[in-house]
This record gives structure tokens, sequence and C-alpha cells, in this order.
């Protein structure tokens, strides 16, 4: 017993330990973004670094206040939204779409289908980049919120976990709605997207997270520095003379407080490949 207990105790020191590890860093990001970057250069490598100074309480939003005059952070932040709901809302339409399609429909060729699914997953976006970029200037969408995010709503991954959710909704359900004269988006829309929440929300918790702090493929696509979202605004901020250490750790506190929530909020339902439907 004693063994057990001390291999539990061993467990929660280490994950205590890496916890500490990944959280430091932001830790010390908010704490610098309250403080004088007189404050920062003075405690920088000691523990006074990571607590924030409350005798100037009032002083603590000075830096966010000058990065919205300085560099109309309000413009970029909504960027941001703007771009991520496009791309979540597209995605989760079109994957879905596609998913329902192969698990469900006697298509043609669908092995080689879900066949190709599985070769693209192991691609990344960033090998085909440069072959994108041609095909979007090509139509004449650089600069425009369709060139940034037609690229990110089709996506083998996504269509792949929504095909093998769906494979898991009982075929009886289907086939009772085709007697009953359903249509088959009546039953896509009706049967399978309500007992498949789970799915839709860990994918578009995914896709959020990953077009908010996308900045390659932004910085490529837009050419107005006003079209650029939070992801690009910020390095802007290094390279805008004079820089102050204050700000940029304000802008990357702003850029980095919607990721914290969505997570706090969403991560029961970020789920592993062992999924089920919730049917009974």
């Amino acid at each position: 017993m004693k063994k057990d207990n001390v291999i539990a105790s061993l467990k929660i020191f280490v994950l205590i330990a890496f916890a500490f590890l990944f959280l430091f860093p932001t830790v010390w990001m908010f704490v610098s973004s309250t403080k004088t970057v007189a404050e920062i250069s003075k405690e920088i490598g000691t523990v006074k670094s990571f607590v924030p100074n409350f005798n100037h309480i009032n002083s603590w939003l000075e830096p966010y206040k000058e990065i919205f005059k300085r560099f109309n952070f309000s413009l970029h932040f909504f960027n941001s939204v703007f771009y991520s709901f496009v791309i979540v809302a597209g995605s989760l339409f079109v994957n879905s779409l596609a998913g329902y399609a192969l698990a469900t429909f006697d298509i043609p060729f669908k092995k080689y289908f879900t066949g190709a699914l599985l070769i693209l997953i192991i691609f990344p976006f960033q090998s085909v980049l440069i072959q994108i970029f041609i095909i979007i200037k090509q139509i004449n969408l650089t600069n425009t919120v369709w060139g940034l995010a037609l690229p990110h709503i089709g996506s083998a991954f996504n269509i792949y976990l929504f095909m093998v959710f769906f494979k898991k909704i009982p075929r009886e359900l289907r086939e009772s709605a085709y007697i009953d004269g359903a249509s088959d988006w009546k039953i896509f829309t009706k049967i399978a997207i309500p007992n498949s929440k789970p799915i839709f929300l860990t994918i578009g918790i995914l896709v959020f997270v990953g077009s908010w702090n996308d900045y390659v493929w932004p910085l490529m696509i837009f050419t107005e520095t006003s079209k650029y979202p939070l992801s690009v605004a910020v390095n802007i901020m290094n390279e805008t003379k004079p820089v102050y250490l204050n700000q940029v750790m304000a802008g990357l506190t702003i850029t980095t407080i919607p990721i914290l929530l969505v997570y706090i909020f969403g991560q029961k339902y970020i789920m592993s490949q062992n999924t089920s439907s919730g049917i009974k």
C-alpha cells in the first residue's frame, strides 16, 4: 500500500513540475504586460518577475492602452475573430458533408477516397504552401478573406474524423427516416447533426485554434497591413521603433487569452479517436 502511495505522490509531483514548466512563460508574459520596461529589466531573472506590482495596480492597463493607440489593435482583433469565424463555419459545413457522404452513401471507389484521405493527412499544409499561393494568385483572391479561408476550409483530417464518427450512427435511424419520406438533407440536419455535437465541437475548437494562431499564410496572402490578424500584428510591434517590451507582452497576452478561454471551456469536448455517437 505504501508503494502505491509513493508512486501516486511521485506522479503528482511530476505533473506539477511539468505544469509549472509550461505555465511559467505564460505567467511571466502576463505579469510583464502590467509593468514598466524599467521594472521588467530590473527584475528579470528574479522571482519578482513573476509577481505583479500591487503598489502600482492603477497602471497595469497602461501598456494595453498604448498598443491600442499605436497599432490599432482593435482592428486586428476584429480581423482575427472574423477570419476564425469564416474558417470554422466553412470547415464544419464542408468537412461534415464530405465525411457524411463517405460514411453513409454508396459512392464508387469509396475505399480509394478513404485511402487518399489517409495519404493527404501525412502531408502538412506547409509542404504545399507555395503551390496553393500560386493558385490563389491566379484566381485573383490575394488580399481577400476567401484567399485566406479557402485553403483552410477543406481538411483531409477533419473529413476523416467526421467520417469515422458518422459511421457510428446506427443505420436503422436513417432507414426509418427514409421510410417516413425524409430526404438525405433532412436526415443529415435532423438526425446526423443533433447526434454528432461532440465531433462538431471538437473540430470547431481545433480549427479555431489553428486559424487564430496562423501566421505564415496571412502574412503571404495579405498585402495591406490593415487586414492583418493579431498573430501578424504582434510581429509588427517588434519591428516598429521604439519597441517596448511591456507592450509586446500585452499584445501577446491579448492574442493568448481567447485560446486559453477556448481550451478551458471546451477541453471536455476535445475527444480522443475512441468517440461514440452518444446513442443508446
